[in-house]
């Protein structure tokens, strides 16, 4: 009986003893998790004092996700996937910021273009003898045009792109706005007339006036349209180099595969044929490429060439690119022009649409 018990003793020592150990074993791996947590959370609040959120808002909330998986696999007891999860954001932050002042060096210089083109536009609109009929249009684009300025002056890029790009949409709209107007116009100068002529004069000087405006409206229309056209289709132009720059620089370490994979380029790591075919003439092998070397980024692509990369990389079946890579879609979305038919609503009271008659010099 004695013997037993003694066993038994030996037994409950010897399961204290191993509890205790390895007790002593997890207290160091979480209090490591938890600093690396703190040190990923200290990277991610510099990453947004820097506005990491305003002009890499996908990679900020990228890492911002993987502080918060940390944090669950810590409370689940899995201090190693937790301490990875936070290197893994730390990393993403390391690379958010060495992105952030060429991603606002971008944002600023495509303010400061489009900016500068509305200011001319907005300059042929005020000193035309029809701004008149748009005065209170024209103080809202230039408060928004200053606002803008001195937003870039505080190196608040984004806000100043932001307000330019509204002030462009309300230029768009100057034509129709100077063309109601000059109705309004019209009708209280008929209403003026009245009360002077009799009603066969007043009709036939109406007509008159009438048929002068719409020719002169008519004859303009074309001129207004395609200058409008034009600025728009240069801000879709400067906007898609931005998001989509047709050249890359490489980085050490990389390889085409890395790079196609990228945001910026294909975000799709199965279209990196395309980069080796669009850069034959410095790359001998596909596996290889250098630091330093300017890669040339195909944009005007087909399907196919997508379909036949695809293939190529040896991605699974259905060849198909997966929604948010890069496609023709995109480049055909950025490039479009509306036809001036579509370019211009119907204004009431004139037979055809008829934008302002205010030539942009």
């Amino acid at each position: 009986m004695k013997k037993h018990g003694r066993h038994a003793l030996r037994v409950v020592v010897g399961t204290v003893l191993a509890c205790g150990l390895l007790s002593c074993r997890s207290i160091p791996l979480r209090e490591l998790a938890i600093n690396d947590i703190d040190n990923a959370e200290q990277a991610l609040q510099q990453a947004q004092t820097a506005e990491a959120p305003v002009y890499l808002p996908e990679q900020y909330l990228e890492a911002g996700m993987l502080v918060r998986r940390a944090r669950s696999s810590l409370q689940a007891e899995e201090y190693s996937q937790s301490r990875d999860f936070s290197r893994r954001s730390r990393e993403a932050v390391q690379r958010t910021m060495e992105e952030l002042d060429k991603e606002r060096q971008r944002v600023k210089e495509l303010a400061m273009r489009l900016l500068f083109s509305a200011n001319q536009a907005w300059d042929s609109y005020a000193q035309s003898p029809d701004k008149e009929y748009a005065s209170d249009e024209l103080i809202e684009i230039r408060q928004l045009l200053d606002s803008a300025q001195a937003d870039l002056n505080t190196q608040k890029y984004m806000d100043g792109l932001k307000k330019v790009q509204k002030a462009h949409g309300k230029i768009t709209g100057l034509p129709e706005a100077i063309a109601r107007g000059r109705i309004v116009r019209m009708e209280q100068e008929k209403k003026r007339q009245k009360a002077q002529k009799t009603g066969e004069e007043i009709i036939a000087e109406a007509n008159r006036t009438a048929e002068e405006i719409i020719k002169a409206a008519r004859a303009q229309r074309d001129q207004l349209l395609a200058e409008t056209a034009e600025l728009a289709a240069y801000a879709r132009r400067v906007e898609f180099e931005r998001m989509f720059p047709s050249t890359y620089k490489v980085a050490s370490g990389e390889t085409l595969l890395d790079i196609a994979k990228r945001h910026e380029i294909f975000n799709d790591k199965f279209m990196w044929p395309l980069l080796y075919k669009a850069n034959r003439d410095q790359i001998r092998d596909p596996k290889v490429v250098f630091p330093g070397q300017m890669l040339t980024v195909p944009r005007d692509i087909t399907y196919e060439e997508v379909i036949e990369a695809r293939k190529m990389a040896e991605a699974p079946p259905p060849y198909d690119p997966p929604e948010t890579a890069y496609t023709p879609a995109v480049y055909q979305r950025y490039m479009q022009i509306l036809p001036p038919e579509q370019a211009v609503s119907e204004v009431p009271g004139l037979p055809e649409p008829v934008p302002a008659p205010l030539p942009l010099n």
